[in-house]
C-alpha cells in the first residue's frame, strides 16, 4: 500500500499549493485585438476558430482567442508590437497573418473583418504568410501533428505512427525507426513503465485521438536519456489549457477493433486541471497456424520432424485514465503533478495436432508420437504513475531551472496453461501451467539548467537518477501421471529480484555560427550500477559507465533548402522482458524464456538529411543513415535434442530467447515526399532502403547479409461539404535473421464528414477490405534445424469512428519558453 500513499500524499501538496495560492497573480492591463471572422463564399460566421497570438521575431507565444457564435474575438493584454496570427479551424487551411500595434494605439485595435477561404488574401493591417503543415522537420527532431490528421482520430497510437516518415510497424506492432526495433519511448518527455513489458500492447491502449503530437528523434542530442540505439519517440498527450470548462469525446466501433475516450478540461485563472479515460479492445479473432520442423542430433545423428497444424483464438483488451494539474504560482514559477493508471493485456488459446517423429541415421523410427495440444497464454500489466515537476523561470530569456520527479510502478502478470493427449485415448501424457506475477518499480528525480550565456549561445546542464528495481517470481505445477493432474514442481519454480540504478549528467551547447548554422553539440555521462538475485542460479551483472557525445550540424539556404550532419552515441538498456527469467512452456516444443545475463547495446549513429520544400506546400526529404550495433542485441532460436529443466525433460526443442551477438552494420537512406498536385489532394510517400549486416560469431554462417525495403503511401482528398477522403498502403519486405522473418502489406480506406463546422465529425475506416487473411510465411535457420511456418491471420476490419468537442472556451496566455520535452503544447 506504501506507494497509493505516496502517490495520495503528493497529489494531496499539489492541491493544497494551490487553494493557498489560487489568484495571487492577475493579468496585467493592455491592448485588446478586436476582430470577426466571415466565411468568404457563404458570408456566415466562422465559429470556435482559434486565433493564437504570437512575436512575430521570437516565435514566442504571448496570448490568444476564439471566436463566438457571431464570429467575434477579443485578445485582451497585448502590448505594442509585430505580431503573428494564426488562425485555425478544421473547416479551413490554417493561416496565418501579420499584425502590427504601435504606442500611439490606447485601447483597442479593432482589425475589422477577415474572410476565411483556401485563397491567399490581404487586408490593410493584415497579410497571409504560411500555413501549418502536418509534418514538420525541426533542427533535431520530426513532429507529426497527429490532431490535424483527421482520418486517423478513429484509430491508436499504432496506427498514427504507421504514417510518419521514418516510422514502420509490422503486423504484431512492433515499431522500428529507420530500421532499428531499439526505440526509447517517452509519454510527454517522460519515460513510463508501460514499455518494459510489451511496447505493442501499450501502443494499442492509447487511442489517436488524445495524441497531440508524437515527436520523432532519430539522433537524440545529449539531453536526452541514451536508452535506444534506434532514437526516441516522445508521444505527446492533448492537454487543453483554456480558460473555463471543455472536453472532446471520441468512440469506435467496428468488426476488429473498438475504442472510446473522453478529454475533460478547466481552466480558471492560473489553474488548469485535465481528466482522461479511455478503453479499447481488440476483438477476438482466429488465426490458421501450420508449422513444419526438421532438425538433427549432431551428437548421433538421429532426426528429428515436428508438424504442428491448427488455429488460435486472441484478443487484446486496455484502458487508461489520468488527471494533471498544471499551476502558475507566479509570473516565473510552475508546478504541474501528474497521476495516472494504464492497464492493458490479451489472451490467445489454442489447440493444435501434433505429430512428432525420430529416426535414427539409418531411418529406423525410434518415437512416431501422434497428439493433441491445448494451450492458454495470458498476459496483463496494470501501471500506476504519479509526476511532479517545478519550473523556475531566472532573469535573464531563457535561463531557467526544471526540478522534476516521476514513480511508476508496474504490475506485470503472465500466465500459461498447457496439456497434450493421446487423440485414441483422450489421455493426457503431457501438461504443465504456471503464473509469473512481477513488478517493475522506477523512481526518476531529475534536475536540469539552461543559461544563455550570449545572445547566439544556449548552455544546458543536467543531472539524473533512476532507480528501477525488477520482481519476478513463478510457481511452476507439471502434470503428474501417477496423480494424474499437475502438481506444485520446486525444481522449475523460482524467485529473482534484479536492480538496476542510473546516474547521468549531461552538458550541451546550442549555438549559431550564422543566421543560417546552427549547431547542437554536447555529452552525455551515464554510470549503471547492476545487482541481481536469482534463486536458481548465481548471477552477475557488471556494472558499466557510458560516455556518449552527440553533435547535430544544421545549415539552412536562402530558397529555405537545408542540409543536416547529426551524430549519436546510444545504447541500449535490456527491458523487463528481456531479463524475466520465466520459462512459457505453452508449447513445449517451442520454448520462449528471458536472459539475465544480457549486455546492453552499444550503437553509434551518422545521419545526413536533405529538405527542400518546392512549389506550393509540396516537400522533399532524404536521410542518409549509417549504424553500426556492437554488441548488438537479438531474438535468437537454439534447438536442443533434450532440454531439462527442473527434474522436467523434454525432446525436440526450441529455445528463443533475447541475446548478445557481435554486431550489425546498417546502411541505406529514407525518402519522404509531400506532394500537392491538384487541388484539395494530398500525397505523402515514404520509401526507406536498407543493406543490413549480422555477424554472430557462435554460428556456422558467422554473416548475414540482406536488403530490405520498405514503403507507404498516404493521398488524400477534401471534397466539397466539408469531406475528406483518405487511402493509405503500407508494405515492408522480410528480414534475413536466422532464416527470412516475412513481409507484412496492408491498404486502408478512409472517409470522414466534419458536422457542426468543425466541432464534431463522424468517419468509417477500412482496412484489408478485399482480402480476410494476410498470409504470413517465414523460414528459420539454425545450427542443426530448419524449419517454416504459415500463418493466415484474419486482418480484414470495418469500422465506424464518432468525435465530439464540447464547452464554451476562451484561450489565455500560456506559458513562456515551454519545452516540448516536457511541457507538451496546448490543445487548440
Amino acid at each position: 500500500m506504501l506507494k497509493y500513499y505516496l502517490m495520495l500524499i503528493g497529489w494531496s501538496l499539489c492541491i493544497e499549493w494551490v487553494q493557498a495560492q489560487e489568484g495571487i497573480n492577475k493579468n496585467k492591463a493592455g491592448i485588446s485585438i478586436l476582430g470577426k471572422l466571415l466565411d468568404a463564399g457563404s458570408k456566415s460566421p466562422v465559429e470556435y476558430a482559434t486565433i493564437t497570438l504570437q512575436e512575430r521575431v521570437s516565435k514566442k507565444i504571448v496570448n490568444g482567442g476564439v471566436t463566438d457564435e457571431k464570429g467575434f474575438f477579443k485578445i485582451d493584454h497585448v502590448i505594442p508590437g509585430d505580431y503573428a496570427m494564426i488562425l485555425d479551424v478544421l473547416t479551413y487551411p490554417p493561416d496565418t497573418l501579420i499584425v502590427s500595434i504601435d504606442n500611439n494605439t490606447v485601447v483597442n485595435k479593432d482589425i475589422g473583418t477577415i474572410m476565411m477561404s483556401s485563397q491567399s488574401f490581404d487586408l490593410n493591417t493584415v497579410t497571409i504568410t504560411a500555413r501549418q503543415s502536418l509534418i514538420e522537420n525541426k533542427v533535431d527532431k520530426l513532429v507529426y501533428n497527429v490532431d490535424k490528421d483527421i482520418s486517423s482520430q478513429g484509430g491508436m497510437a499504432t496506427d498514427a505512427l504507421r504514417k510518419i516518415p521514418q516510422v514502420t510497424v509490422d503486423i504484431n506492432g512492433n515499431v522500428e525507426l529507420l530500421g532499428n526495433p531499439s526505440v526509447r519511448f517517452l509519454i510527454d518527455g517522460k519515460p513510463s513503465a508501460i514499455f518494459g513489458a510489451s511496447i505493442a500492447d501499450a501502443l494499442q491502449s492509447i487511442p489517436a485521438s488524445q495524441i497531440q503530437s508524437i515527436e520523432v528523434i532519430s539522433s537524440p542530442g545529449a539531453k536526452y536519456d541514451a536508452t535506444g540505439t534506434g532514437g526516441v519517440i516522445n508521444i505527446i498527450l492533448k492537454k487543453n489549457k483554456t480558460e473555463g470548462f471543455s472536453g472532446t469525446t471520441n468512440v469506435t466501433i467496428g468488426t476488429r477493433q473498438e475504442n472510446a475516450a473522453l478529454n475533460l478540461n478547466y481552466k480558471r485563472n492560473n489553474v488548469a486541471i485535465t481528466g482522461y479515460f479511455s478503453g479499447s479492445a481488440q476483438l477476438k479473432s482466429n488465426t490458421i497456424n501450420e508449422i513444419q520442423r526438421h532438425s538433427i542430433d549432431r551428437a548421433n545423428s538421429n532426426t528429428f520432424d515436428l508438424n504442428q497444424t491448427g488455429t488460435s483464438e486472441f484478443n487484446r483488451n486496455g484502458y487508461r485514465s489520468g488527471v494533471s494539474l498544471d499551476w502558475d504560482m507566479s509570473a516565473k514559477d510552475n508546478l504541474s503533478c501528474t497521476l495516472s493508471h494504464y492497464h492493458f493485456g490479451n489472451n490467445s488459446m489454442g489447440i493444435a495436432n501434433q505429430t512428432n517423429i525420430e529416426k535414427t541415421f539409418a531411418g529406423f523410427i525410434l518415437l512416431d508420437q501422434r497428439s493433441i495440444r491445448n494451450a492458454e497464454n495470458r498476459f496483463n500489466n496494470y501501471t500506476y504513475e504519479a509526476g511532479i515537476d517545478y519550473r523556475r523561470k531566472l532573469k535573464r530569456e531563457k535561463q531557467e531551472f526544471t526540478l522534476s520527479y516521476h514513480l511508476s510502478i508496474g504490475e506485470n502478470s503472465t500466465a500459461y496453461r498447457s496439456n497434450s493427449r493421446y487423440p485414441s485415448n483422450n489421455a493426457i501424457f503431457q501438461g504443465s501451467q504456471s503464473s509469473n506475477p512481477g513488478k517493475d518499480y522506477v523512481h526518476t528525480l531529475a534536475l536540469d539548467y539552461a543559461e544563455p550565456l550570449t545572445k547566439n549561445l544556449l548552455l544546458e546542464a543536467g543531472t539524473k537518477a533512476e532507480l528501477e528495481s525488477l520482481i519476478s517470481n513463478s510457481e511452476v505445477f507439471t502434470f503428474s501421471p501417477l496423480l494424474a493432474k499437475n502438481s506444485f514442481d520446486p525444481t522449475q519454480s523460482y524467485t529473482s529480484n534484479f536492480d538496476r540504478q542510473v546516474y547521468a549528467g549531461y552538458l550541451s551547447g546550442n549555438f549559431s555560427l550564422s543566421d543560417h548554422t546552427h549547431i547542437i553539440a554536447g555529452v552525455r555521462w551515464e554510470h549503471t550500477i547492476n545487482q541481481t538475485k536469482y534463486s536458481k542460479e548465481n548471477v552477475t551483472i557488471p556494472d558499466y559507465n557510458n560516455l556518449g557525445p552527440a553533435l547535430t550540424i544544421a545549415h539552412s539556404f536562402k530558397d529555405q533548402k537545408s542540409i543536416k550532419f547529426s551524430y549519436a552515441y546510444r545504447l541500449e538498456r535490456p527491458e523487463y522482458r528481456d531479463l524475466n527469467p520465466f520459462v512459457n512452456l505453452a508449447d513445449p516444443h517451442n520454448i520462449n524464456t528471458g536472459n539475465p545475463l544480457i549486455r546492453p547495446e552499444i550503437g553509434n549513429d551518422f545521419q545526413l538529411g536533405y529538405n527542400q520544400p518546392y512549389g506550393k506546400d509540396n516537400n522533399l526529404n532524404i536521410v542518409l543513415v549509417y549504424t553500426y550495433n556492437s554488441p548488438d542485441i537479438k531474438s535468437y532460436t537454439i534447438f536442443y535434442p533434450s532440454y531439462k529443466i527442473g527434474d522436467s525433460l523434454y525432446s525436440d526443442v526450441n529455445v528463443t530467447r533475447r541475446d548478445n551477438i557481435a554486431a550489425e552494420t546498417r546502411w541505406g537512406a529514407n525518402l519522404s515526399t509531400t506532394v500537392n498536385a491538384i487541388k484539395n489532394m494530398s500525397i505523402r510517400t515514404n520509401i526507406q532502403l536498407y543493406n543490413r549486416t549480422t555477424r554472430d560469431h557462435r554460428t556456422a554462417v558467422v554473416t548475414v547479409n540482406g536488403f530490405e525495403y520498405r514503403g507507404n503511401i498516404n493521398i488524400n482528398y477534401h471534397f466539397p461539404h466539408e469531406l475528406i477522403a483518405e487511402a493509405f498502403g503500407n508494405y515492408n519486405s522480410g528480414i534475413r535473421w536466422q532464416g527470412i522473418r516475412p513481409p507484412f502489406y496492408s491498404y486502408t480506406l478512409a472517409m470522414r464528414k466534419q458536422i457542426s463546422k468543425g466541432i464534431g465529425s463522424i468517419g468509417i475506416t477500412a482496412v484489408n477490405a478485399f482480402g480476410k487473411y494476410l498470409n504470413q510465411e517465414s523460414t528459420q535457420v539454425g545450427e542443426g534445424f530448419m524449419g517454416s511456418t504459415l500463418l493466415r491471420i484474419p486482418y480484414r476490419s470495418f469500422g465506424i469512428s464518432f468525435n465530439y468537442k464540447f464547452g464554451k472556451i476562451k484561450i489565455s496566455k500560456p506559458k513562456e519558453g515551454e519545452d516540448y520535452l516536457t511541457k507538451p503544447p496546448v490543445d487548440n
